[in-house]
């Protein structure tokens, strides 16, 4: 195992788990139940499939960065179903909810989390605002919606070789020098006010990612990601692989898990951002813009657009 910067599950965090695979349990394989759950469901919105392929995990333990790409320097493996940290939740339930069948879903999980690389330590996309989120919105697979929903402000954040010198934590990431990201990053942030006057305009399906205050010397601010799921107007819910009281995968009200962000006083929290998943994903993007660069045919345009046979 080795550290991934991706929330609770991450380096920055700072925290293991306890739970330990079930030897009963080929913890690679996606289980039966959630396999004929995706097949019945692929007909229906996204926010729904993604309530509904992750509800037969609610309750599995939360264990930080129990997958890898089961070679040297992560042995893990690639993927597994007993534990979840949030982002190997996060990724596993949209590749089961965007892939055609369940049989493609590794296919979408390494194009989350390698682009268009091989599936190799080097190539994963370690940190959260400086690859995995841009990475995920410019091969289309997001968007970052988080400016419709209400004021935003853009967090900014500067990354340079000095600043992964002085990180404590730079030891934990099995990476040469010249493969961590530096340069300037921008990140749409509501404040923790603004969420939760936006909570109930928040679509299902919705990945609602946790941003603290920028420390100097310190390469990543996002700590937590999640979902929202359908839910009533008055009584949003977020469902997350999470370390609070539990350690498991579980759902919480959204408007109590934003009221909860103004406790943390150790590292305060700037606000969250709001990504949608794209039907079709990169199929849908590269239609956009070919679209909007006249290169698609008026026709063509129009039937692709109607399509969904990419999710």
């Amino acid at each position: 195992m080795t550290a991934r910067a991706a929330d609770g599950g991450s380096a920055e965090a700072g925290e293991t788990g306890a739970a330990q695979p079930s030897a009963e349990v080929d913890i690679g394989m996606i289980p039966p139940e959630v396999v004929r759950v995706a097949r019945e469901v692929r007909t229906r919105p996204l926010g729904e499939r993604m309530a509904a392929v992750s509800e037969p995990l609610l309750g599995r333990p939360y264990q930080v960065d129990a997958t890898g790409e089961g070679v040297e320097p992560d042995l893990d493996p690639p993927a597994r179903y007993d534990v979840f940290d949030c982002l190997t939740f996060v990724e596993e339930v949209l590749a089961l909810s965007l892939a055609a069948d369940p049989t493609s879903a590794p296919m979408v999980r390494n194009r989350l989390r390698y682009g268009a690389s091989p599936p190799r330590y080097d190539n994963r996309r370690h940190f959260m605002v400086t690859q995995w989120i841009p990475g995920a919105i410019a091969d289309g697979w997001l968007e970052d919606i988080t400016d419709t929903l209400g004021p935003a402000h853009l967090l900014q954040l500067d990354i340079d070789d000095r600043t992964w010198r002085g990180w404590r934590r730079r030891s934990l990431f099995q990476l040469p020098d010249e493969r961590l990201p530096t340069g300037h990053f921008e990140l749409p942030v509501l404040s923790v006010d603004a969420a939760m006057e936006a909570a109930a305009d928040i679509p299902p399906g919705a990945l609602i990612v946790t941003v603290r205050h920028p420390k100097e010397g310190v390469p990543m601010v996002v700590t937590h990601v999640g979902f929202k799921i359908p839910s009533p107007a008055d009584r949003p819910l977020v469902r997350h692989a999470t370390r609070m009281r539990g350690q498991r995968v579980m759902d919480h009200s959204l408007l109590w898990y934003l009221d909860h962000l103004r406790w943390y006083h150790r590292w305060p929290v700037e606000g969250i951002s709001v990504l949608m998943p794209r039907e079709a994903g990169p199929r849908r993007s590269r239609l956009d813009a070919a679209r909007s660069t006249g290169a698609l045919p008026r026709a063509t345009a129009a039937r692709s657009g109607g399509t969904s046979s990419g999710r």
